[in-house]
């Protein structure tokens, strides 16, 4: 473990004029932390979390942070000294001694750097960070994050606050490599069309000289079973080459779809009879395409293709995607680890999904969260770090990217669970201005192209007929029209992005947030308190609220979005109760994404993916679209969701959440099956509530469905019914199987 000490300065010559010596934290004492991070720790700075006190961070993205250790560099024979960095945040001077050993940018390509030539004497290790890359004349929001490669969430957004993150995240290793080792190791493999044979090729570098390279894949059981041999010859940094093959492999499939085999990786370097050293690695044989939605080739004349081809294909089969957008899980990326990964993949399994879309805007995670992927089948669309900008074609900025994506895709390739690469969120949208003739696009074609050809890439999300949005229930202020009359209307290939906001409990905003501070909550909107056809709007927000710093106010819209209290008026009444707007408003989230899923997955195999926005929340938002708030709270809709993402279940279509007393509702019902496997045919019964008392329930009717073929989603009947005159302000619909597990119930609302 190093010693580190912290200290700041207005230029990368000048010494801090103080330092801080940094306390361990977290299981790796090996990483160091980002800056603000430090000082928060130290108290030099406040809560981060807590009320507006994320303001008071500004001043850290115009400084240069001086991280300093000393070391011991000695001379071992047989060994050479190395000291490796790990997420450098984000551009950086590295001296020792202060002779410049490197000077660059990127957090996702490591930097090793050999310590030789000081071997045999102190060394004064100082990693500067430089002031957090900006646009000169960009406005002071993402836009100043278009001309680097540095993830642009923490420049603000509207689940995120404007924090601007700079210093080392990851872990720093200073250790001694033998002469004669394996610097590198690639592989790659080819699995035929009929999913019985893998081709599996290895690619080492090698430093110093040895006799052979032992290759050796090994299954679950610890039975090797394929393995290969290559005698070497020559000097340092010499390439080689094994092939190995695998009869009748035992496949990778998404969660519930089949097993998650893995076998290891084990590249041995030989000489004489002794390992000199060893490399190994889980991984696992998949076969992915993304191919044309049914219909999708039909066009006006002339025809050509109309959308994008988005239906995934594990080992020949097509799968319906259903998950969600998988953001930061922290502001501070050290701060994330194996525990955060668990929970939040662990929830996300639980509630029937097998997909996340890994959003462009945020930093590309962890190994140890890929490693859990392949575990649980857990499928990733694994985005670059670009988002929401217009990328330019400069050669110093494509230079970065094509650095900072090699590294990732190198790391990530062979993790079966990345069943698909994208250059970026929301690039081709009239606010970023991108196409697919621009360069960082085209270059990131080339480098997955390059080094992962057999996986998936699109430039971006979304693309041709798929669907980013609605993010709010109530679509139309002035009809009422609802998200699910939407979704309706528009057919798309996939929705990507789709969500629906909501408040945190009002316990969970009281952490975070003086009582006086909640008591103003109204106040914020006294510019218009009057209920009407357009809702309740809100004046310029205070941009120094709480309520607003945390997303509540002014978010995304200048309305009162993401707490939407006009929606809360609109569904139930008036209350100046903050408690009870909270409570209220967990409910709309929960009842409108669960009908939103459940639309989507109605149209398969038209339509192929269901992914909301969004899974989870790097810190605390007050309100959000999100199913888990920060850090791994579950929201009410969270259990809304698990129930619409069940891979069998009954499903009914209605028109819209809201009806009023007397309205004849057209119902539909369908049988929804994801599984490889028939959906057992049984006895249904359709009911409404108007309360918890069972005397208050209303039968509609009853029958009985068929066996459902797997991997379908079928129609199995259709009727109307009446909302009776005496309906409550809430009101539930269900359809009960005598397979209770196919039981689906739906929150339904009455229009006064």
């Amino acid at each position: 473990m190093l010693n580190w000490f912290l200290g700041y300065s207005s230029s990368l010559d000048e010494e801090p004029a103080e330092t801080l010596e940094i306390a361990p934290y977290q299981d790796d004492p090996n990483v160091p932390g980002e800056a603000q991070l430090i000082m928060c720790r130290a108290e030099l700075l406040p809560d981060y979390n807590y009320a507006s006190n994320s303001l008071k961070y500004k001043w850290c993205e115009d400084v240069y942070w001086h991280y300093t250790t000393l070391l011991d560099v000695r001379k071992k024979p047989g060994f050479e000294p190395y000291i490796s960095l790990n997420y450098l945040d984000y551009r950086y001077t590295i001296r020792a001694n202060g002779k410049i050993l490197a000077d660059s940018e990127g957090m996702f390509t490591p930097v090793v750097l050999s310590l030789a030539e000081f071997e045999g004497s102190a060394v004064k290790l100082e990693v500067v960070i430089h002031p957090v890359p900006k646009v000169p004349g960009a406005p002071d929001t993402r836009d100043q994050a278009r001309e680097s490669v540095k993830p642009p969430v923490s420049y603000g957004w509207d689940w995120h606050p404007r924090l601007v993150t700079a210093g080392i995240s990851g872990k720093v290793i200073f250790d001694y490599r033998p002469y004669n080792r394996l610097a590198d190791v690639e592989f790659d493999y080819t699995l035929t069309d009929s999913l019985d044979l893998v081709k599996l090729s290895v690619a080492a570098e090698i430093v110093g000289v040895a006799d052979k390279l032992v290759c050796e894949l090994v299954d679950s059981d610890g039975e090797v079973v394929a393995s290969s041999e290559l005698p070497l010859s020559g000097d340092s940094d010499i390439y080689t080459l094994s092939e190995l093959t695998l009869h009748e492999p035992k496949l990778w499939w998404p969660a519930r779809q089949g097993d998650q085999n893995l076998y290891t990786l084990r590249v041995a370097l030989v000489a004489g009879d002794e390992t000199v050293d060893e490399y190994t690695k889980k991984i696992g044989f998949r076969r992915v395409k993304l191919v044309m939605n049914e219909g999708s080739w039909y066009a006006p004349t002339p025809a050509t293709q109309a959308a994008c081809p988005f239906t995934l294909e594990i080992n020949n089969r097509r799968i319906f995607a259903k998950g969600s957008n998988f953001v930061s899980a922290d502001i501070f990326y050290s701060k994330i680890n194996i525990d955060t990964y668990r929970s939040l993949c662990g929830l996300a399994l639980e509630a029937n999904m097998n997909i996340f879309r890994m959003w462009g805007g945020s930093p590309v995670n962890k190994d140890e969260f890929f490693e859990l992927c392949d575990k649980l089948g857990m499928m990733v669309w694994q985005e670059f770090p670009l988002s929401c900008n217009n990328y330019p074609d400069k050669p110093e900025y494509l230079d970065a990217l094509e650095r900072e994506a090699t590294s990732i895709v190198k790391r990530l390739k062979g993790h079966p669970s990345v069943v698909l690469w994208c250059g970026g969120n929301e690039l081709f949208n009239s606010w970023s201005g991108m196409t697919n003739q621009s360069h960082a696009l085209r270059l990131l074609d080339k480098v997955t192209y390059d080094n992962d050809r057999n996986t998936p890439f699109i430039m971006t999300s979304p693309i041709y007929n798929v669907g980013h949005g609605p993010y709010v229930n109530i679509v139309d202020d002035n009809t009422g029209k609802e998200a699910i009359e939407l979704f309706m209307e528009s057919p798309r290939s996939a929705y990507t992005e789709f969500g629906c906001p909501g408040p945190a409990p009002l316990d969970y905003i009281r952490q975070y947030i003086d009582e006086e501070d909640v008591q103003s909550f109204f106040g914020l909107h006294t510019a218009n308190t009057a209920v009407d056809g357009s809702g309740l709007k809100n004046a310029d927000p205070d941009k120094t609220s709480p309520w607003y710093i945390h997303h509540a106010i002014g978010a995304h819209y200048p309305e009162d979005t993401w707490f939407r209290i006009n929606e809360i008026y609109r569904y139930f009444y008036k209350t100046e109760s903050i408690s009870e707007c909270c409570e209220l408003g967990q409910i709309i989230q929960g009842a409108c994404y669960k009908v939103m899923f459940e639309e989507a997955r109605r149209k398969w195999p038209a339509t192929s993916m269901a992914i909301n926005w969004c899974w989870n929340e790097p810190w605390p938002c007050f309100a959000n679209n999100s199913l888990v708030s920060y850090p791994n709270v579950l929201r009410l809709a969270y259990f809304d969701v698990r129930q619409a993402l069940r891979d069998q279940m009954l499903s009914i279509k209605f028109p819209r959440l809201r009806h009023a007393a007397g309205e004849d509702v057209k119902l539909e019902l369908w049988a929804l099956n994801d599984l490889p496997e028939v959906l057992k045919g049984c006895d249904y019964t359709l009911y409404i509530d108007l309360d918890d008392e069972e005397e208050t329930r209303i039968e509609l009717d009853g029958g009985s469905f068929g066996d459902i073929k797997p991997l379908s989603s079928t129609k199995i009947g259709e009727l109307t019914f009446k909302v009776p005159e005496n309906v409550t302000k809430t009101f539930t619909l269900t359809v009960k199987c005598k397979n209770d597990e196919l039981t689906s119930t739906y929150t339904l609302f009455s229009i006064d």
